[in-house]
């Protein structure tokens, strides 16, 4: 009773802290948006170039913690579950993601100071653990983002999206699934503070509801299944300081990532007692640090070609009973094209690998911008 009342407890507060930046959100807009008409003292297209050249464009399209915590999380769970199925000195994990994402930001309107745009996302994920897990998630974000300058001339926005999310995921050791959909709400925003700093931020909660089925024939007549009802809370900040370097441009980043998940009471279709791998409770953070550095492709006009690296290093985890490797580092290599004013086009490939030779993952990501029509 008392574990019930906690998840109550967290999950009202996760809901309090996103209907207060929602309420945030409209004290900064201050009034409603006159539809189509020009602010005079606005000028949209010099927000975006600046929204570009400090990395906050790309903290707005690309959900790259979210998605590695989601991958890593993944993998923890599935090492615990398969250990009947891998032997100990085999206990290695080898990984592939294959992402393709839509992310818009269309000017809606303005009024006064504040600029209003409608942000879609739409992203596709295909990921899997070699012989232990194939999994696909399908997801689409709708919000609105306000968007004004400081006194310094310096944009800064505040959004809030509607979430919705669908997943599926077989274990390929045993004949079973889990399958599930969620609605929630994400709450974001950032600041250009001065011509080389930039700070963002998302918190999203999501209320997933699902089911997870095992036919082991053996034992039991029909298959075995579930209810999961799944409260998933995410947090990260990132300190961005951008500037020209190497001939090219250059963004060190910075920040902190955050994944909770919280599970009710599970109870099966013969009247069994579920739990998950690690309890009711999934605690997931890291610290990531790295640099991004781009040249433009004097071959290709509007193309930038671009290497990342990373670290990061785990803070929090009570999922690392059965594979703990807790410093990750990755890189990544992309072509960034601007085929027409405000359209991208990125494609990517990406290598992880964990310090302890337990985990790795290879990836590519295809992303498409646009942000007029």
């Amino acid at each position: 009773m008392l574990l019930t009342r906690v998840r109550a407890r967290s999950r009202l507060r996760a809901i309090v802290l996103l209907c207060f930046g929602g309420t945030l959100s409209s004290l900064f807009l201050m009034a409603p948006p006159v539809w189509g008409q020009e602010g005079d003292a606005l000028d949209v297209p010099m927000m975006r170039r600046a929204l570009g050249m400090s990395g906050l464009r790309r903290s707005i399209a690309l959900d790259t913690p979210l998605g590695a915590l989601l991958m890593r999380n993944n993998t923890y769970r599935i090492a615990k579950l398969s250990l009947a199925a891998v032997p100990a000195g085999d206990r290695k994990f080898s990984s592939s993601s294959a992402i393709g994402q839509f992310n818009s930001v269309l000017d809606i309107g303005h009024s006064g100071d504040t600029a209003f745009f409608l942000q879609t996302t739409a992203r596709h994920v295909d990921f899997e653990v070699s012989d232990l897990l194939k999994a696909s998630v399908k997801r689409l974000d709708l919000g609105i983002i306000a968007m004004r300058n400081s006194s310094a001339g310096n944009p800064q926005y505040l959004g809030l999206s509607v979430i919705t999310e669908d997943n599926t995921g077989r274990p390929q050791f045993v004949d079973g699934y889990r399958i599930g959909d969620g609605v929630g709400l994400r709450l974001e925003g950032g600041a250009k503070i001065s011509d080389a700093w930039a700070v963002s931020f998302r918190s999203e909660f999501l209320n997933w509801q699902g089911e997870n089925g095992m036919n082991r024939p053996n034992l039991m007549p029909q298959p075995m299944v579930n209810p999961i009802d799944n409260g998933r809370m995410f947090s990260n900040v990132d300190i961005i300081r951008a500037a020209n370097a190497f001939g090219g441009r250059g963004q060190w980043r910075t920040g902190l990532h955050y994944l909770s998940n919280q599970y009710e009471p599970q109870q099966n279709n013969f009247g069994m007692t579920v739990t998950e791998p690690f309890g009711d409770h999934e605690r997931l953070g890291f610290f990531r640090t790295g640099y991004l550095q781009m040249w433009p492709l004097a071959s290709i006009p509007g193309a930038m070609a671009y290497v990342e690296a990373n670290i990061d290093r785990e803070f929090e985890n009570n999922m690392d009973q059965f594979l703990s490797d807790k410093t990750i580092v990755s890189a990544k290599v992309g072509v960034n094209w601007t085929f027409a004013p405000s359209r991208q086009l990125l494609l990517e490939w990406q290598r992880f690998n964990g310090t302890e030779d337990i985990r790795s993952r290879n990836g590519l990501l295809m992303t498409i911008l646009l942000d007029d029509l």
